[in-house]
């Protein structure tokens, strides 16, 4: 059993407009996503519920009608209410990347918002490479499931946008293009992930709740110079995500990475 009522989690849901209803969906959804709830458990009673949340029981009811529309629950009468299915997950990779124009499915699409010229759109620090004279500026909005899941700006020297063909910027992965293209000189690639508050125009973008949190990654492509020929910034949504990172084991120090630890 989860959720028990205690006077000191009545401060649970957030003040930011997201309707309760909502949060507490999203919260028994997940106690179903990770087994905390397992299928056949009974969920706490209203009663408990509204106790536990400091909400309405009008609210608990419409979080609960809704989880049973998603067939994740059920009510039997008399019974109480019982978990019946796990909610879907995303996989662990975007899979089945389909080009634009986006295809409906299970895929990763996505399409290109803008392609211009650099006009002081995203800044290179110091620490992330040297600069090179001038770049070209593209935004993309990829989608999973006719749903929006990243919005991601890319700085691209001019050079090596020039260096592969105008079409394929419209339907390959950034990544993939940089480094097929043998004559760019891409060496290495660096990225740094940090779960930040969404502005208000990534929310719209993304289709949630201001100062929601969202997955902030910086993505450095370099050359054996350290110039950087790309940078990446890409914005994710947080129930989207899913780190799944292969390390093999061949240095004691890159035990550090599995905790996330920033380098010494």
């Amino acid at each position: 059993m989860i959720l028990h009522s205690a006077p000191e989690q009545k401060q649970l849901l957030r003040e930011d407009g997201t309707p309760y209803y909502v949060q507490l969906a999203a919260i028994i959804r997940r106690q179903i996503a990770d087994e905390a709830l397992t299928i056949g458990d009974r969920l706490p009673t209203l009663k408990q519920l509204v106790a536990t949340f400091g909400v309405s029981a009008m609210t608990v009811r419409h979080a609960i009608n809704g989880l049973e529309k998603e067939g994740l629950i059920r009510a039997e009468r008399g019974r109480g209410t019982f978990v019946t299915a796990k909610p879907e997950m995303p996989g662990a990779v975007p899979y089945l990347l389909t080009r634009s124009p986006a295809r409906r499915g299970d895929g990763l699409n996505f399409r290109v918002l803008a392609s211009r010229p650099a006009n002081q759109e995203l800044r290179i620090s110091e620490d992330e490479g040297e600069a090179f004279g001038s770049y070209h500026y593209m935004k993309r909005s990829f989608s999973r499931n006719d749903r929006p899941f990243i919005v991601g700006e890319y700085l691209i020297a001019t050079h090596a946008y020039a260096a592969v063909p105008e079409r394929l910027w419209a339907t390959e992965l950034v990544s993939t293009l940089l480094y097929d293209t043998k004559e760019i000189g891409l060496s290495r690639v660096r990225q740094t992930f940090r779960v930040v508050s969404s502005m208000p125009h990534e929310a719209a973008e993304l289709d949630i709740q201001m100062h929601e949190p969202v997955v902030r990654v910086r993505r450095i492509f370099q050359n054996p110079r350290g110039q950087v020929i790309c940078l990446a910034q890409l914005v994710y949504r947080t129930d989207g995500v899913v780190f799944d990172i292969n390390i093999e084991v061949d240095d004691r120090e890159r035990l550090y990475e599995l905790g996330g630890f920033p380098e010494s």
